[in-house]
């Protein structure tokens, strides 16, 4: 299922009401030797986006990052080698997430890491595909809470 423009603009909103709680996230963008990125297609909405997931309670934002990514596609790092990309919040970003029982202010910490090689890469259920991508060439339908982190990863490795 692959939403449209529509779909997408529904569920990533712009606009506080008032009821939203907040959620934080942690991303990880997984660079390889080519300086290609790995991107998800995500199976709720058929678009692409950053792996990563919501922080757990007592978790620290290092262990979240390291269980995303190898929840999400098998790949182990090491908290070392976890780079700053910086902290997501601004809501004019898409980063309103309205679900059918609930609203959520995404806030997402972003990370970048470098990968030399890859072994037993495997997607999660939350996955359609993983694929590594050229920054030029990314994919179009990328969900609105990705694109400024993507931009600004790439000002890193273009």
């Amino acid at each position: 299922m692959i939403f449209s423009r529509k779909e997408i603009n529904y569920r990533y909103q712009i606009n506080f009401n008032g009821k939203e709680k907040q959620r934080l996230g942690v991303a990880v963008a997984v660079i390889n030797e080519k300086d290609q990125i790995l991107l998800e297609q995500r199976r709720d909405c058929g678009w692409w986006g950053v792996t990563g997931g919501k922080l757990d309670e007592g978790e620290t934002i290092e262990e979240c990052a390291i269980r995303e990514i190898h929840e999400e596609s098998n790949i182990d790092i090491d908290p070392k080698d976890l780079k700053l990309i910086g902290v997501y919040s601004n809501p004019k970003e898409g980063r309103i997430l309205q679900y059918h029982d609930n609203r959520v202010h995404l806030i997402d910490i972003v990370f970048y890491t470098r990968i030399s090689q890859i072994m037993n890469i495997k997607i999660s259920n939350e996955s359609l595909k993983l694929e590594f991508f050229n920054f030029k060439n990314l994919p179009k339908l990328i969900v609105p809470p990705a694109i400024k982190p993507l931009k600004d990863i790439q000002k890193i490795f273009l």
